[in-house]
Parts: C-alpha cells; structure tokens; sequence
C-alpha cells in the first residue's frame, strides 16, 4: 500500500514522519509533501489562510492519484480541501480531524478539543457541524501556544506537554470530556508519543488526529482495494465536476 501525505503549509511537522512510521503497517509505504512553493507559511489557522491553501493542497492530492497512490491523508487539523478533494479523485482522501471525530463517536459519549487559540477552536466546532460530529462535543479549549510557537525549536516538547495536559485536565473535570482530541497535529504528536504519562495525567484518551487520520487511509484503501468500493459516493455531494468546465477553469488558471 502507499499513501501520500500532504502538510497544507510550509515545511514538514515536528515528529511527523516518526509519528507515522510508529504507526503505520509493515506493507505500508508513504511519503511526506508540504505545499511550500506556492503557500509560505508554516501555519493555516486563520480562515484567510485555510482559504489560499486549499487550491495548491488540491493539486497535492490529484498528483497523489497521478502517481498510483492508493489513498491519500492530509495531515492538519483544519482538514484542508478535505471534501474538495474528494469530489476531485477516485482513490480515498482522509484527514485529521474529521478521522478523530469519527474514531471518537465510537470511544466516548462527550468528547472535548485542545486547540492552539480560540478562534482556531470555533473554526474546528463549525467543520464537526459540517460533519454532522458535533453532537456529542462537549468544549473546546485552547492551550495559548500560536500554532507557530509548538515547533520543538521555538517551545521545548515538554512545555507543550506540560500545558495541554493541564487544559485537557480541565476538559475532564470542569466540561464532563471522556475524550480528548488534540486540536492540532502538533500537540497530537506531542501526548501520542508519551502516550503512558499522557494517560496516566489525564486519565482519559486522547486521540491523536495524525494516527487516526493515517490509519483511516490505509482501511479505506483495504475497504476500496479489497471490495470494490469507490473512494466516495458520486450520487450527490462528492460528484466529479463537468469535465469541460473543470478543464476550462484550470486552464484559466494557468500563468
């Protein structure tokens, strides 16, 4: 199996690749993309941004088809073109929060995020409305660090340990979580790692978006692969766009 990741940003994330060699299966091949020749920045988390790197994230994952993958995950917590995308290809496209949502509803009956900031969390609480996952959200709240500032070089890990665990101790006891979803692939990265201190400190789990998000790709490509099922549904939300005009528009596009 071989699955591309696409980073919607500059650069790669911290603990990334380690994250996912870790996790993913011994037939499992994948490799690492960022969009960092046409998007110059290192974060997405205001909605301007969310919105100018969706289109080079898109072309991401239509390579990604181009090139045989056989599923493609888009590893940040804002889900980039997540349903774009896969109106736009026929292998399965998955992404980090929308897998953490679903894995959720199947761990707990409340479940709580850790964000970078505020505004970043409302932004998550509209896509699990979109989703139809929000139901069972029992907060958001945000652990202070700029999405900016959690790279190992700038905050040392344990610091951005320190603190999520101390907003995720909140969640449980003040908001009744039974869950927590880290927020951002960062922080996720962060407690999965430390996974043993990460439960013993909160005393409940914490799903890392990155894991669930890659693991969610290999079992569609299985799922796809192995029954025939296509990588979504074509009967109404994810049709394929008329060839002409999807053709002409990229032209358009074009320098």
């Amino acid at each position: 199996m071989r699955i591309r990741v696409v980073n919607p940003f500059r650069g790669n994330e911290a603990r990334g690749r380690e994250n996912l060699e870790r996790i993913r299966r011994p037939d499992t091949e994948f490799d690492v993309v960022d969009i960092g020749d046409s998007y110059p920045l290192a974060n997405n988390q205001f909605l301007y941004f969310r919105q100018q790197c969706t289109a080079p994230t898109l072309e991401r994952v239509m390579q990604a088809e181009r090139d045989g993958c056989d599923a493609v995950f888009i590893s940040c917590n804002l889900d980039i073109g997540l349903y774009e995308a896969r109106s736009l290809v026929d292998i399965p496209v998955t992404a980090t929060l929308e897998s953490a949502a679903l894995v959720a509803h199947m761990m707990a009956a409340r479940y709580s995020l850790i964000t970078v900031d505020h505004q970043n969390g409302m932004i998550q609480r509209m896509m699990l409305r979109q989703y139809g996952l929000d139901g069972r959200l029992a907060s958001h709240r945000p652990i202070g660090i700029d999405a900016n500032d959690l790279y190992p070089d700038r905050t040392p890990e344990e610091d951005v340990f320190r603190v999520a665990v101390d907003v995720a101790r909140r969640c449980v006891e003040e908001d009744g979580a039974e869950l927590i979803i880290a927020g951002c692939t960062h922080i996720g990265s962060v407690l999965s790692s430390r996974m043993d201190r990460t439960l013993a400190a909160i005393g409940v789990p914490v799903l890392d978006g990155m894991v669930t998000g890659f693991k969610m790709a290999e079992m569609m490509a299985d799922a796809c692969r192995l029954t025939g099922l296509p990588g979504a549904s074509r009967a109404g939300y994810f049709r394929h766009p008329p060839e002409g005009d999807f053709q002409a528009l990229r032209a358009a596009r074009r320098p």
